[in-house]
C-alpha cells in the first residue's frame, strides 16, 4: 500500500518521511514495518527462522505543491495518482533559517491544498463530461457511457461545492467507475501538521480535532525532533522518549494512522519457517485472506483454523490455545477480525 507525502517545499515533508521510515530510508521510497506489539509477541514465542511484518510503502517523490497559487502540475497529479493514500504535511513551525513561500499559516496552506485537490478532480470530471457529449451510446440506458455520464453529472455540483469524492455517497457500481480515474479526493487523506518543539497552538489543536471528527485523521508532529529520535540507537530511544514524557516515537503513530486510514487490519500466520503479519481490508473474508497468502492456497481452500490473538496471548502459545478449545474452524465466508491467527487447510 503506497502512501505519498504531499505539501509545499520547506514544510518538513522529507524530515517526516525519514522519521516515519525509522532509519530505513535509502531513497525516496521505503517499505516501513507497521509497529505491532502483537506481532512482536508471536515472534518471541514462535522463534521463527524468518519474520515478515506488515508494511506500508512511504513515497517522498511527489513534486512539491507550487507556492505561487497555481493549480497542481500535471506531474504532481500523475505522481499522486499512483498512491493509495495521500499524507499532507503542513508547515506549522517558525524558523527564519528555513525560507517559506509566505508567512507561516497552516490553516491557509491546509485549505489551499484541499481546494486544489478538489479542483484537480473537478477538471477531470468536466473534461470527461465534455467528451461524453460526443458518445453514440450516451442515451442508451445501462451503457457504460450512460452510467458514467449520470454519475459525473451528480458528482459535478458536489465537487464545485468543495466536497471531496471520498465524502460522497456512492454505490459499489459508482465506486468501480471512480476507481478507473484515480481521483485524488477519492483517496484516503491524512494530515500531519509539522509543529515546532513547543507543540501545537490551542487553535491548531482545535482544528486537528475538527478534522479528525469529520473523518480526516490529523495530528501534530515535530518532524525534526522525530527525525533525530529515529537516528538514535534503538536501545537509547526509550530513555530519550521517557525524558520527553512520551512512550513511543511519533513516527510509529504516523504509520498506524495511514494504516488505519487505508482501512486495513492485520492477521497473522505463525510458522516456524516464517511468521508473517498480513495487511487485509476490513470486512474481507477468509478466502480473501487465503488469496493474500498465495493464490494456490485460495484455490484449494477447505477450512480456516482461527485463533484470535486475545485467546492466543492468554494461552501463551498456539498449541495451548488449541488445547483450551480456542480454535474454530471457519469457511470461506468467515469475516477476518483484526488479530486473527490463521492456518488455512487446503488441497495443495
Amino acid at each position: 500500500m503506497k502512501v505519498a507525502l504531499i505539501g509545499y517545499s520547506a514544510s518538513g515533508r522529507s524530515s517526516l518521511y525519514r522519521a516515519a521510515a525509522r532509519g530505513l530510508a535509502k531513497g525516496d521510497v521505503t517499505a516501513v514495518p507497521v509497529p505491532d506489539e502483537r506481532f512482536d509477541t508471536i515472534v518471541a514465542q514462535v522463534k521463527p527462522k524468518k519474520q515478515t511484518p506488515a508494511t506500508v510503502i512511504l513515497s517522498d517523490d511527489v513534486e512539491a505543491v507550487a507556492a505561487s497559487g497555481k493549480p497542481f502540475s500535471l506531474r504532481l497529479i500523475d505522481q499522486a495518482k499512483k498512491a493509495e493514500l495521500l499524507l499532507h504535511v503542513v508547515r506549522a513551525f517558525e524558523n527564519p533559517t528555513v525560507p517559506f513561500h509566505a508567512e507561516v499559516d497552516p490553516f491557509r496552506d491546509h485549505d489551499t491544498v484541499d481546494v486544489e485537490l478538489v479542483l484537480s478532480d473537478l477538471q477531470i470530471v468536466e473534461n470527461r463530461l465534455e467528451r461524453l457529449k460526443r458518445s453514440t451510446t450516451l442515451k442508451t440506458s445501462g451503457s457504460p457511457d450512460y452510467m458514467e455520464h449520470e454519475l459525473f453529472t451528480r458528482m459535478h455540483p458536489e465537487l464545485e461545492g468543495g466536497t471531496p469524492i471520498r465524502s460522497m455517497e456512492l454505490s459499489e457500481d459508482d465506486q468501480t467507475i471512480v476507481r478507473n480515474y484515480q481521483f485524488l479526493t477519492g483517496k484516503p487523506l491524512v494530515v500531519a501538521f509539522n509543529v515546532g518543539e513547543e507543540g501545537p497552538s490551542q487553535r491548531l489543536s482545535t482544528r486537528i480535532g475538527e478534522l479528525t471528527e469529520a473523518g480526516t485523521p490529523a495530528f501534530a508532529v515535530c518532524a525534526t525532533m522525530e527525525e533525530e529520535i529515529a537516528q538514535l540507537d534503538p536501545a537509547d530511544q526509550p530513555e530519550f522518549l521517557a525524558s520527553l514524557g512520551v512512550s513511543e516515537p511519533a513516527g510509529n503513530r504516523v504509520i498506524r494512522a495511514v494504516y488505519d486510514a487505508l482501512g486495513l487490519i492485520t492477521f497473522f500466520t505463525a510458522g516456524e519457517n516464517d511468521t508473517h503479519a498480513w495487511p487485509l481490508r476490513k470486512g474481507s473474508t477468509a478466502l480473501k485472506a487465503a488469496g493474500t497468502i498465495h493464490n494456490d492456497i485460495a484455490r484449494g481452500f477447505i477450512r480456516a483454523e482461527v485463533v484470535h490473538y486475545g485467546d492466543y496471548a492468554a494461552a501463551g502459545s498456539l498449541d495451548a490455545a488449541y488445547s483450551a478449545g480456542k480454535m474454530s474452524l471457519e469457511g470461506k465466508e468467515y469475516v477476518i477480525r483484526d488479530g486473527d491467527l490463521l492456518h488455512i487447510r487446503n488441497k495443495t
